[in-house]
């Protein structure tokens, strides 16, 4: 993957209509407690990430609602899926941290913390391993617009291999990093933490573009024989 790191930055700015999707996500995220708004971003990504395959210069825009939805939907029970394990570990740790907590006493205390707080990390180091391999089925069910796209490991398993989606990932994770220090900076007053949310939104776009990118350049390196199918294994 050769990507332009200010040529991506800029890239949510490429529509004429940008400020008004930034705000239609930014408000999707502030209301995601209601639930549909979630699809709303969700039914976005994919869109995101199908503006990535094709190598779009301009984001997408938020149109044909019902279908967004529908994708949305669709693509937030394949991440379910991906999150079981991950979830069902933070569950029985931080069940666990109840019980012992609730004996009263101080080894109690002190092993319900240690369980909180190593329950809390490994869960995020699943997520995040699942995670890889989640959005790598959200990406091909973006591609071939069918829920059990979402689990062709044939196709995943290629992509998740494949130094293209890696680099893809390495950019997301700075992307992630950058938004976060900012974003928290932010998050100082009321005004900054809603202007945080927007920016968050704002680092999506950018997030859907590269795993879009890195599916795709995988995809088409895994075709080739040769030299590059080689260089696109890790």
């Amino acid at each position: 993957m050769d990507t332009d790191i200010q040529a991506i930055a800029k890239y949510p700015m490429e529509s004429e209509e940008w400020i008004k999707t930034v705000l239609i996500g930014g408000a999707s995220l502030l209301f995601s407690f209601l639930v549909v708004p979630v699809f709303l971003v969700s039914g976005y990504l994919v869109r995101a990430i199908r503006a990535g395959m094709d190598g779009a210069d301009e984001p997408p825009v938020f149109d044909e609602w019902g279908e967004m939805l529908k994708e949305g939907f669709v693509a937030s029970i394949i991440g379910l899926v991906y999150q079981i394990v991950p979830l069902i570990v933070l569950f029985v740790f931080v069940g666990g941290s109840i019980i012992a907590f609730a004996t009263g006493s101080s080894a109690g205390n002190g092993i319900g913390m240690l369980g909180l707080f190593g329950g809390l990390f490994v869960w995020w180091i699943l997520a995040i391993v699942f995670g890889f391999v989640g959005f790598a089925g959200v990406a091909n069910y973006a591609k071939e617009g069918s829920f059990g796209a979402g689990f062709d490991f044939d196709v995943i398993r290629q992509v998740i291999t494949s130094r293209a989606y890696l680099v893809a990932w390495a950019y997301v994770i700075a992307l992630n990093i950058v938004i976060g220090a900012i974003a928290g900076a932010l998050s100082v007053t009321g005004v900054g933490a809603i202007l945080a949310t927007f920016l968050t939104f704002y680092g999506l776009i950018i997030a859907g573009w590269l795993w879009g990118d890195g599916f795709a350049e995988a995809m088409r390196i895994d075709t080739t024989t040769g030299t590059d199918a080689e260089a696109a294994t890790v």
